[in-house]
């Protein structure tokens, strides 16, 4: 060890060093010890070097933790973020934990008090005054704190913590907001809307639509089949494993446009049933294919290398809304009208899972169940399901 560190280690150490006398020529000194009766511990090595080696490796080690008392959520969120974007490939994840980290963290004080000190009283004022605060209803509230509950837990994994004090917490259920189920005419496109909105695809798809000349095939497929925008876009000839079913087992990611092998879960690995309508786009799409003569690396509905992309398909259904006078709803909600049309045409809740690519009925039933027909078709049916004679 050189001289230099060794008369740092002789500033901050308050203790003498030095070698014993008599017989017991070893090196020694004293640490800081609260648990000891004099409040210091006897430190012996057989050697000087030993002993500086010794204390050096203590007052690095004393200094970090130093710094980890002083490590609060706006130092550590980042760190923990790079290690959740390590634990799933779903971009649209990350990019909602940032905004919710922006809009609710970001600012507060609970960020500023070192992770050492929050225990579960001060997580269980921070909670119930967020809740109130933003009216929460319990989904929001969940995801809200994942950032707080993970990141205390991989503290906790990297000893900066004993233990997570967010799995005491629990909250009342009735202090949330009740969830509303928003209204059908906003969640769904009507058979009326669909069938005015399927003219315009196709005079854009005999006009060669500029935005990309078989976008509107791609757009009519997805209200047959129900697909993620991400799986559509990266849909292949080779996923028509047989005539009546395409197998969904790849997306195209949104932040990296980059094609993955996988879909946004495991359950959305799948094979969705190919209706005529479906099978008459794909045929239309392949026949273009082959005259355009171009390299189409097996996309259904790309002339080039590169698959379709998401703005494609979002940018005509945005222009036949407008050109209809109707409201605009996005392509996640073509993939609720598919599964509302499923359930209001009689096939079974589960089969409308396994289409839709759900883990389990529940999320079927509170987000893709809705009423595609208009307020008249509403109306008769309600007649004729009261009707008695």
């Amino acid at each position: 060890m050189n001289d230099l560190i060794k008369a740092e280690i002789q500033k901050k150490h308050p203790y003498s060093i030095g070698k014993g006398n008599g017989k017991d020529q070893r090196w020694r000194t004293y640490i800081p010890d609260k648990t000891k009766k004099y409040g210091r511990k006897l430190i012996v090595k057989a050697t000087e070097e030993e002993l500086y080696e010794w204390l050096n490796d203590f007052y690095k080690e004393k200094l970090l933790d130093n710094l980890l008392d002083k490590v609060n959520l706006e130092i550590f969120y980042h760190e923990w973020l790079k290690y959740k974007r390590l634990h799933t490939t779903a971009s649209t994840y990350i990019t909602r934990i940032e905004s919710d980290w922006k809009s609710f963290y970001v600012g507060t004080p609970i960020i500023k008090i070192p992770l050492k000190k929050i225990n579960k009283l001060t997580l269980d004022v921070w909670a119930h005054q967020l809740i109130k605060d933003y009216d929460m209803t319990r989904k929001k509230y969940v995801n809200v704190q994942v950032i707080m509950r993970q990141a205390l837990e991989y503290a906790v994994d990297l000893d900066i913590i004993e233990s997570n004090p967010m799995k005491g917490l629990k909250i009342d259920k009735k202090i949330f907001r009740k969830e509303q189920k928003k209204p059908d005419d906003t969640q769904v496109y009507t058979v009326d809307e669909r069938k005015m909105m399927i003219p315009l695809a196709w005079e854009d798809y005999k006009n060669a639509v500029k935005f990309y000349e078989l976008s509107p095939l791609a757009l009519m497929f997805q209200f047959q089949t129900g697909l993620r925008i991400g799986e559509l876009c990266a849909v292949k000839f080779s996923d028509i494993e047989n005539e009546n079913y395409i197998h969904i087992q790849r997306m195209l990611r949104r932040d990296t446009k980059e094609v993955v092998p996988h879909t946004k879960t495991d359950c959305g690995d799948r094979y969705v049933f190919l209706t005529k309508e479906a099978k008459k786009l794909i045929a239309i799409a392949k026949e273009r294919q082959e005259k355009s003569n171009g390299k189409a690396a097996g996309y259904i509905f790309s002339l080039t290398n590169e698959p379709i992309t998401e703005r494609c398909i979002t940018s005509l259904l945005k222009k036949y809304c407008s050109k209809l006078g109707i409201l605009y709803r996005s392509s996640h909600k073509v993939r609720k009208t598919y599964g509302s049309s499923l359930l209001d045409g009689g096939v079974s809740l589960n089969t409308t899972r396994i289409m839709l690519g759900h883990s389990d009925e529940k999320t079927t039933l509170k987000y893709y169940c809705f009423d595609t027909h208009t307020e008249i078709e509403k109306m008769n049916l309600m007649e004729n399901a009261l009707k008695i004679s």
